[in-house]
């Protein structure tokens, strides 16, 4: 099973080479993954924060879609 911290990890640097390739939309999709399992992890102690957990990967997923809406075009 993958750790969630090295998921987070590869998120976060996967993030910065899309923000130096000029691919800003993944990069803020990547970051809102990242920041999700952060809020999730942290929502571990205080339950109110699991709300912008799953705001985060909502951003994801919208932007997932837009991406791949935008690439089969």
């Amino acid at each position: 099973m993958v750790s969630r911290v090295f998921v987070i990890i590869l998120a976060l640097g996967a993030a910065v080479y899309r923000f130096t390739t000029s691919a800003h939309l993944e990069a803020v999709g990547l970051l809102g993954l990242a920041g999700g399992l952060i809020f999730l992890k942290a929502a571990e102690k205080q339950p109110a924060l699991k709300r912008y957990a799953y705001l985060s990967f909502l951003t994801t997923a919208v932007i997932v879609g837009y991406v791949m809406y935008r690439n089969s075009r």
